[in-house]
Protein backbone atom coordinates (compact mmCIF):
# COMPACT_ATOMS: atom_id res chain seq x y z
CA UNK A 1 0.00 0.00 0.00
CA UNK A 2 2.43 2.69 0.58
CA UNK A 3 4.52 1.99 -2.38
CA UNK A 4 1.16 2.26 -4.27
CA UNK A 5 0.14 5.67 -2.34
CA UNK A 6 3.54 7.03 -3.43
CA UNK A 7 2.72 6.13 -7.09
CA UNK A 8 -0.23 8.00 -7.03
CA UNK A 9 0.66 10.69 -5.27
CA UNK A 10 3.29 11.17 -7.93
CA UNK A 11 0.64 10.70 -10.60
CA UNK A 12 1.44 7.04 -11.98
CA UNK A 13 -2.31 5.49 -11.62
CA UNK A 14 -2.04 2.78 -9.61
CA UNK A 15 -4.64 -0.29 -8.26
CA UNK A 16 -3.54 -1.74 -4.77
CA UNK A 17 -4.41 -5.27 -5.74
CA UNK A 18 -4.43 -8.81 -6.80
CA UNK A 19 -4.34 -9.21 -10.60
CA UNK A 20 -6.55 -12.27 -10.10
CA UNK A 21 -9.04 -9.91 -8.36
CA UNK A 22 -9.37 -7.66 -11.04
CA UNK A 23 -11.67 -7.56 -13.96
CA UNK A 24 -10.14 -6.83 -17.22
CA UNK A 25 -13.11 -4.96 -18.67
CA UNK A 26 -12.28 -2.48 -15.98
CA UNK A 27 -9.36 -1.50 -17.11
CA UNK A 28 -8.07 0.11 -20.83
CA UNK A 29 -6.36 -2.19 -23.53
CA UNK A 30 -2.42 -2.04 -23.32
CA UNK A 31 0.01 -2.16 -25.98
CA UNK A 32 2.80 -3.90 -23.33
CA UNK A 33 1.99 -5.19 -19.86
CA UNK A 34 5.05 -6.15 -17.90
CA UNK A 35 5.17 -8.77 -14.77
CA UNK A 36 9.25 -7.99 -13.65
CA UNK A 37 10.22 -10.49 -10.39
CA UNK A 38 6.46 -11.11 -9.65
CA UNK A 39 5.39 -14.08 -11.82
CA UNK A 40 7.40 -16.71 -9.61
CA UNK A 41 5.40 -15.10 -6.46
CA UNK A 42 1.66 -16.65 -7.39
CA UNK A 43 0.57 -19.88 -8.33
CA UNK A 44 -2.11 -17.94 -10.10
CA UNK A 45 0.06 -17.97 -13.13
CA UNK A 46 -2.55 -19.44 -15.42
CA UNK A 47 -5.47 -16.88 -14.45
CA UNK A 48 -2.84 -13.85 -14.65
CA UNK A 49 -1.49 -14.67 -18.09
CA UNK A 50 -5.15 -15.48 -19.78
CA UNK A 51 -6.25 -11.45 -18.01
CA UNK A 52 -3.07 -10.05 -19.34
CA UNK A 53 -4.10 -11.16 -22.77
CA UNK A 54 -7.91 -10.45 -22.14
CA UNK A 55 -6.02 -6.56 -21.47
CA UNK A 56 -3.06 -6.85 -24.16
CA UNK A 57 -4.29 -5.09 -27.86
CA UNK A 58 -4.09 -7.22 -30.90
CA UNK A 59 -0.33 -7.66 -31.10
CA UNK A 60 0.15 -6.80 -27.88
CA UNK A 61 3.02 -8.53 -25.67
CA UNK A 62 3.39 -9.39 -22.13
CA UNK A 63 6.99 -9.13 -20.72
CA UNK A 64 8.08 -11.10 -17.70
CA UNK A 65 11.41 -11.22 -15.83
CA UNK A 66 12.32 -13.89 -12.93
CA UNK A 67 15.41 -15.34 -11.52
CA UNK A 68 16.91 -17.87 -13.80
CA UNK A 69 17.38 -21.22 -12.06
CA UNK A 70 20.44 -22.08 -13.87
CA UNK A 71 22.22 -18.55 -11.81
CA UNK A 72 21.11 -20.14 -8.70
CA UNK A 73 22.57 -23.52 -9.31
CA UNK A 74 25.47 -22.46 -11.13
CA UNK A 75 26.24 -19.34 -8.59
CA UNK A 76 25.01 -20.90 -5.83
CA UNK A 77 22.75 -17.82 -5.29
CA UNK A 78 20.49 -20.07 -2.60
CA UNK A 79 19.88 -17.25 -0.66
CA UNK A 80 17.15 -16.13 -3.87
CA UNK A 81 15.17 -19.35 -2.35
CA UNK A 82 12.76 -18.06 0.41
CA UNK A 83 8.90 -17.54 0.54
CA UNK A 84 8.14 -14.79 -1.63
CA UNK A 85 9.37 -17.51 -4.64
CA UNK A 86 7.10 -20.31 -5.22
CA UNK A 87 8.79 -21.24 -8.85
CA UNK A 88 12.02 -21.27 -10.10
CA UNK A 89 11.70 -20.62 -13.80
CA UNK A 90 13.96 -22.12 -16.40
CA UNK A 91 12.73 -21.04 -20.53
CA UNK A 92 11.81 -24.46 -21.04
CA UNK A 93 9.64 -24.58 -18.01
CA UNK A 94 8.36 -21.21 -19.57
CA UNK A 95 8.29 -22.26 -22.74
CA UNK A 96 6.04 -24.95 -21.81
CA UNK A 97 3.93 -23.59 -19.78
CA UNK A 98 2.58 -20.51 -22.56
CA UNK A 99 2.55 -22.77 -25.25
CA UNK A 100 -0.31 -24.68 -23.43
CA UNK A 101 -2.26 -21.86 -23.00
CA UNK A 102 -2.13 -21.21 -26.46
CA UNK A 103 1.42 -18.27 -26.39
CA UNK A 104 4.57 -18.16 -27.78
CA UNK A 105 7.77 -16.90 -26.15
CA UNK A 106 9.07 -14.34 -29.27
CA UNK A 107 12.61 -13.59 -27.63
CA UNK A 108 14.57 -14.22 -24.74
CA UNK A 109 17.17 -11.95 -22.72
CA UNK A 110 19.71 -12.70 -20.22
CA UNK A 111 19.63 -10.18 -17.31
CA UNK A 112 21.59 -9.36 -14.27
CA UNK A 113 18.87 -8.12 -12.03
CA UNK A 114 18.63 -10.84 -8.47
CA UNK A 115 22.16 -12.54 -9.71
CA UNK A 116 20.75 -13.46 -12.86
CA UNK A 117 17.34 -13.52 -14.46
CA UNK A 118 15.67 -14.28 -17.87
CA UNK A 119 13.30 -11.78 -19.32
CA UNK A 120 10.51 -13.21 -21.94
CA UNK A 121 8.98 -11.37 -24.30
CA UNK A 122 5.17 -13.49 -25.23
CA UNK A 123 2.54 -13.25 -27.99
CA UNK A 124 -0.45 -14.74 -28.67
CA UNK A 125 0.58 -17.58 -31.32
CA UNK A 126 -1.71 -16.51 -34.17
CA UNK A 127 0.37 -13.18 -33.84
CA UNK A 128 4.03 -14.42 -33.39
CA UNK A 129 5.16 -13.61 -37.10
CA UNK A 130 8.87 -13.15 -35.67
CA UNK A 131 10.08 -15.40 -33.70
CA UNK A 132 13.99 -14.23 -32.29
CA UNK A 133 17.06 -17.12 -32.44
CA UNK A 134 17.43 -16.24 -28.66
CA UNK A 135 14.53 -18.78 -27.83
CA UNK A 136 16.23 -21.90 -29.32
CA UNK A 137 19.78 -20.78 -28.28
CA UNK A 138 18.65 -21.01 -24.25
CA UNK A 139 16.32 -24.06 -25.07
CA UNK A 140 18.96 -25.92 -26.44
CA UNK A 141 21.38 -24.87 -23.39
CA UNK A 142 18.75 -25.81 -21.02
CA UNK A 143 18.38 -29.25 -23.02
CA UNK A 144 19.26 -32.27 -20.35
CA UNK A 145 20.39 -30.49 -17.67
CA UNK A 146 16.96 -29.55 -15.50
CA UNK A 147 16.07 -33.59 -15.56
CA UNK A 148 19.23 -34.14 -14.27
CA UNK A 149 18.33 -35.17 -10.43
CA UNK A 150 22.29 -35.55 -10.05
CA UNK A 151 22.73 -31.82 -10.56
CA UNK A 152 20.32 -30.86 -8.21
CA UNK A 153 21.92 -33.27 -5.37
CA UNK A 154 25.58 -31.72 -6.13
CA UNK A 155 23.98 -28.27 -6.05
CA UNK A 156 22.96 -29.06 -2.36
CA UNK A 157 26.47 -30.35 -1.08
CA UNK A 158 27.89 -27.25 -3.29
CA UNK A 159 25.93 -25.16 -0.63
CA UNK A 160 26.94 -27.14 2.49
CA UNK A 161 30.47 -26.89 0.96
CA UNK A 162 30.09 -23.01 0.74
CA UNK A 163 28.81 -22.91 4.27
CA UNK A 164 31.93 -24.14 5.93
CA UNK A 165 34.10 -21.91 3.74
CA UNK A 166 32.11 -18.95 4.87
CA UNK A 167 32.15 -19.99 8.58
CA UNK A 168 36.08 -20.07 8.16
CA UNK A 169 35.84 -16.90 6.71
CA UNK A 170 33.86 -15.35 9.17
CA UNK A 171 35.65 -16.44 11.96
CA UNK A 172 39.48 -15.22 10.22
CA UNK A 173 37.94 -11.70 10.43
CA UNK A 174 39.61 -9.61 12.83
CA UNK A 175 37.44 -7.24 14.81
CA UNK A 176 34.12 -6.63 14.92
CA UNK A 177 31.53 -7.62 12.61
CA UNK A 178 28.07 -6.35 11.18
CA UNK A 179 25.53 -6.42 8.23
CA UNK A 180 25.22 -4.27 5.39
CA UNK A 181 21.39 -4.50 3.99
CA UNK A 182 18.46 -6.74 4.85
CA UNK A 183 16.49 -8.09 1.88
CA UNK A 184 14.39 -11.08 2.27
CA UNK A 185 17.81 -13.32 0.82
CA UNK A 186 19.37 -12.28 4.19
CA UNK A 187 16.75 -14.25 6.32
CA UNK A 188 18.08 -17.64 4.19
CA UNK A 189 21.66 -17.00 4.00
CA UNK A 190 22.18 -15.55 7.44
CA UNK A 191 19.37 -18.45 9.41
CA UNK A 192 21.65 -22.20 6.88
CA UNK A 193 24.76 -20.26 8.28
CA UNK A 194 23.83 -20.11 11.74
CA UNK A 195 25.19 -16.54 11.64
CA UNK A 196 24.34 -14.01 14.65
CA UNK A 197 25.25 -10.48 13.66
CA UNK A 198 24.51 -7.64 16.24
CA UNK A 199 22.82 -5.19 13.64
CA UNK A 200 22.69 -4.74 9.67
CA UNK A 201 22.55 -1.35 8.54
CA UNK A 202 19.50 -0.49 6.28
CA UNK A 203 18.63 2.73 4.10
CA UNK A 204 14.89 2.02 3.47
CA UNK A 205 13.22 4.02 6.61
CA UNK A 206 10.04 1.16 6.45
CA UNK A 207 12.75 -1.94 7.64
CA UNK A 208 14.56 0.27 10.29
CA UNK A 209 13.75 -0.91 14.15
CA UNK A 210 12.39 -4.29 12.76
CA UNK A 211 14.82 -7.33 13.26
CA UNK A 212 15.69 -10.34 10.75
CA UNK A 213 13.22 -13.37 11.46
CA UNK A 214 15.14 -16.30 13.38
CA UNK A 215 18.89 -14.84 13.83
CA UNK A 216 17.03 -11.51 15.12
CA UNK A 217 19.64 -9.28 13.57
CA UNK A 218 18.78 -5.74 14.35
CA UNK A 219 18.05 -3.63 11.09
CA UNK A 220 19.53 0.20 11.88
CA UNK A 221 19.25 3.05 10.50
CA UNK A 222 23.33 4.55 9.41
CA UNK A 223 23.02 7.24 11.69
CA UNK A 224 21.94 4.83 14.49
CA UNK A 225 24.85 2.55 14.68
CA UNK A 226 25.44 1.18 17.96
CA UNK A 227 29.92 1.08 16.69
CA UNK A 228 31.54 1.00 13.95
CA UNK A 229 32.53 -2.05 13.08
CA UNK A 230 35.84 -3.02 11.93
CA UNK A 231 33.68 -5.06 9.05
CA UNK A 232 31.10 -4.89 6.70
CA UNK A 233 29.22 -7.96 5.30
CA UNK A 234 27.06 -6.56 2.33
CA UNK A 235 23.88 -9.12 2.79
CA UNK A 236 22.39 -7.29 -0.54
CA UNK A 237 25.30 -8.62 -2.35
CA UNK A 238 23.27 -7.82 -5.87
CA UNK A 239 24.09 -4.25 -5.12
CA UNK A 240 27.48 -4.49 -3.69
CA UNK A 241 29.38 -1.61 -5.46
CA UNK A 242 26.55 1.12 -4.74
CA UNK A 243 26.49 0.55 -1.39
CA UNK A 244 30.63 0.96 -1.08
CA UNK A 245 30.49 3.67 -3.39
CA UNK A 246 28.12 5.09 -1.40
CA UNK A 247 29.98 4.90 1.66
CA UNK A 248 33.09 5.98 1.29
CA UNK A 249 33.08 7.48 4.81
CA UNK A 250 32.87 4.08 6.67
CA UNK A 251 35.62 3.09 4.14
CA UNK A 252 37.68 6.03 4.78
CA UNK A 253 37.34 5.07 8.45
CA UNK A 254 39.00 1.54 7.58
CA UNK A 255 36.04 -0.40 7.54
CA UNK A 256 36.31 -3.37 5.70
CA UNK A 257 33.45 -4.31 3.04
CA UNK A 258 32.84 -7.85 1.95
CA UNK A 259 30.21 -10.65 1.00
CA UNK A 260 29.78 -13.96 1.72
Amino acid sequence: KNIAHVANREGIETINGYMEDLNPKDLPKADIITAFNVFAHTKATKLITEKVFDILKPNGTFIIEAQYLLNTINDLTFDNIYHEHLFYYTVTSLNDFFNRLGKQIVKVEHVNTHGGSIRLYIKRKEEANTIDGSLNTFLTNEKDIMDNYGIYKKFGERIEEKKKLVLQKIASLKGTVAGYGSPAKATTVLNYYGVELPYTIEDNPAKQGKYIPGVKTKIVAKQDLPFVPDNVVVLAWNFFEEIKKNNQDLISKGVNFLTL
